[in-house]
C-alpha cells in the first residue's frame, strides 16, 4: 500500500529546515534538502505487510539544530497489496 504523508514544519528562528521520516516498518526516509520554515513537505512510502506502524519525523536546520521526534502517526495497513 502506497501512503503520500504531508508534514509542516516550523523553525521558531525562522531557519530552514531538512526533514526525515521513520516509517515504523523499520525503513526510513532520506533526509532531503533544505526547506523554508513553515513548507509543508510531501513524502512517499510503500508499505509491504499488513499491521499497525507508528510514523514519526525530526528535522535540523541549518546550525545543526535537531528537533525531537514527533508524536508517532498511527497507520492501520490491512491489504498492503492493493
Amino acid at each position: 500500500m502506497r501512503v503520500f504523508f504531508d508534514i509542516t514544519v516550523f523553525d521558531p528562528d525562522g531557519d530552514r529546515l531538512v526533514v526525515f521520516v521513520a516509517w515504523g516498518d523499520g525503513d526510513t526516509s532520506d533526509y532531503g534538502s533544505f526547506v523554508p520554515s513553515g513548507a509543508m513537505v510531501t513524502f512517499e512510502h510503500a508499505f509491504l505487510r499488513s499491521g499497525t506502524f507508528g510514523i514519526s519525523a525530526r528535522c535540523y536546520d541549518s546550525e545543526p539544530l535537531y528537533s525531537d521526534w514527533s508524536h508517532p502517526y498511527e497507520v492501520v495497513v490491512l491489504n498492503p497489496g492493493q
